[in-house]
């Protein structure tokens, strides 16, 4: 491979590999199933972790969650963690940011050498909550998973305005040829709800969508019962039939102007191409996905298909054409990838390069184990879970719960409908003795303390006073609520729901 080709990746957040034209639930995707033919897909990528932060510093740092000790979205890296983006700097390369990568705190590098848009959450550890609520208007607390489905349909939202100023801004920059060679990260937001998309496209999918699989109470797989981390996320009757239908629909429009926008983007990078007579490669990747309504979940922090895979496609110079790699592979290889593609090497972490995968046809990594893992609060106390994924069969560990593992078949049942826990005792003992390299109950310390942390973190600031210079403040008021159609509108944040 060339030792200095050019490399963008665009990363959304909160898209689900089974929302994508060859998914499980068809969108209308044209410039991701024409980047499918003309390079290659990994179709079992998971995420190292279901929530924005942790996903995305363990991907910068090639890190598990249990080697970061991220495990919340009020939390970042060390300035002293090095990052796949040092590796490439030390390489020769300018690191681009433009956009999303959600840090917090004092360094919104960590690798970058250019930032040339600002994120759309908050870089503080303080939420400036009342100035983002004059610029959000009603739609301020639709970004949380719990205020997710109040507000849905079609119209304007922040968004929409977010990802199209990250995209100009990299078009802008692609316009002109720069004397180092490049690595791009353009970060977008969409399809992260609020569940919004534009009237035509929110008509669109609202005459195509069905109810996602186990929305009904009556229908809910029989291990829903005992266990309270996944009970605890699950919607009330409050969201009804049509409730669930205008937010999936809205997701899916979302995902296709999203996809729009991915195509300016590669036409962009190949125009730069040939300005400057550079060889490119091009990824498409997300941080996580999002369960839109299955099993009544909204939102991310499980470890279902919907919620933990994500798409992961690259094109370009040495990419095969039309090849799909059924090998479960992460997030973590992002890093070991792109800097194997520059001639350099990142191997300190959890993640493996892919590219034995371009290079030979007939590579296969099928005996390989990804995790995922996770640590939130259930009933007022830190509980963790993992996940690991080999060859078919995705394995799901509890810590403190009624029902401690899980265990499916992903062949047979894509759904994860049927647990085989009691039915293959051998393969769950197997993965057991896997599992115990997460010890989940430092993972429930690392998550309190680094919540302890972050905590006074955010006291000190207020004392000091934060630096929000680099969020994104210039919603217009045109996008802060008043929908051209308004399929769902409770203004109000909604109460947390006790665990059933």
């Amino acid at each position: 491979m060339n030792n200095h080709p050019d490399i963008l990746v665009f990363m959304s957040d909160q898209h689900g590999a089974d929302y994508i034209g060859w998914g499980s639930i068809p969108v209308d995707t044209p410039v991701l199933n024409t980047m499918r033919e003309n390079g290659t897909s990994f179709d079992v990528a998971y995420t190292p972790c279901p929530l924005c932060v942790p996903a995305r510093m363990s991907m910068m740092s090639g890190l598990l969650p249990s080697n970061t000790g991220i495990l919340s979205n009020n939390d970042t890296l060390p300035d002293m963690t090095p990052c796949f983006t040092h590796a490439l700097v030390a390489a020769g390369y300018e690191t681009v940011l433009i956009g999303r990568m959600h840090f917090v705190g004092k360094d919104q590098r960590h690798g970058f050498t250019k930032r040339l848009a600002p994120d759309l959450t908050p870089v503080s550890w303080g939420r400036p909550f009342e100035a983002m609520q004059k610029e959000r208007g009603v739609l301020g607390f639709t970004t949380f998973d719990l205020g997710a489905t109040e507000i849905v349909g079609g119209g304007e939202s922040f968004v929409e305005h977010y990802d199209r100023m990250v995209v100009d801004r990299a078009l802008e920059y692609l316009s002109v040829p720069h004397e180092k060679p490049q690595f791009i990260l353009v970060g977008t937001y969409g399809p992260h709800f609020p569940y919004i998309t534009g009237e035509t496209l929110f008509q669109k999918y609202l005459e195509r969508v069905h109810l996602p699989a186990f929305f009904s109470f009556t229908e809910q797989p029989d291990y829903m019962d005992g266990i309270a981390m996944l009970r605890q996320r699950m919607k009330g009757e409050e969201v009804d039939e049509a409730n669930a239908l205008a937010c999936l629909a809205a997701y899916c429009g979302q995902i296709e102007r999203m996809d729009g926008q991915i195509g300016e983007i590669r036409e962009a990078f190949a125009a730069y191409g040939r300005q400057t007579g550079h060889e490119g490669v091009m990824a498409y990747i997300s941080d996580h996905g999002d369960t839109a309504g299955e099993r009544r979940i909204y939102g991310k922090r499980s470890f279902f298909d919907k919620s933990a895979k994500i798409p992961a496609l690259f094109e370009g110079f040495g990419i095969p054409h039309g090849k799909i790699v059924s090998s479960p592979v992460s997030l973590l290889d992002i890093g070991p990838t792109v800097c194997e593609f520059a001639g350099t090497a990142f191997d300190i972490g959890d993640g493996k390069s892919l590219v034995p995968f371009f290079r030979d046809t007939l590579y296969a990594d099928d005996d390989r184990i990804v995790i995922s893992q996770i640590a939130e609060k259930v009933d007022g106390s830190a509980e963790a879970a993992l996940m690991l994924r080999w060859k078919n069969y995705k394995y799901m560990q509890f810590h403190n719960e009624q029902i401690g593992a899980l265990l499916f078949d992903m062949e047979t049942d894509p759904l994860e409908e049927h647990n085989l826990a009691d039915a293959m005792p051998e393969l769950i003992a197997w993965f057991c003795q896997v599992a115990k390299q997460t010890d989940l109950a430092d993972l429930e310390r690392l998550y309190s303390e680094h919540e302890r942390n972050s905590n006074w973190f955010r006291i000190y600031e207020q004392q000091v006073g934060l630096d929000d210079t680099e969020r994104w403040k210039d919603n217009p008021p045109s996008a802060r609520g008043d929908l051209a159609i308004k399929a769902v509108y409770r203004t109000k944040p909604p109460k947390l729901r006790k665990t059933p």
